[in-house]
């Protein structure tokens, strides 16, 4: 999946890669620290921040979004 802002997709390729090597090295194995990708994590967090502004995304927005129904 990509990232909501092209600007974004390098910091959410660098964490992805953080986070799958944590899960499958260190996870998996009984250890459940998670200080490993943190830093990689804000960056990250702080880039997706800045594009829902850019974009004017209200958060409310995206909770209550209508279900439509398959028939």
């Amino acid at each position: 999946m990509s990232s909501i802002s092209p600007a974004c997709q390098t910091l959410k390729d660098e964490y992805d890669a953080c986070f799958n090597s944590w899960f499958s090295e260190h996870y998996l194995k009984g250890d459940t620290t998670a200080d490993m990708c943190t830093n990689l994590f804000k960056k990250y967090q702080a880039c997706i921040k800045e594009a829902i502004k850019e974009h004017k995304i209200t958060l409310w927005e995206l909770e209550n979004e209508p279900t439509t129904k398959k028939n």
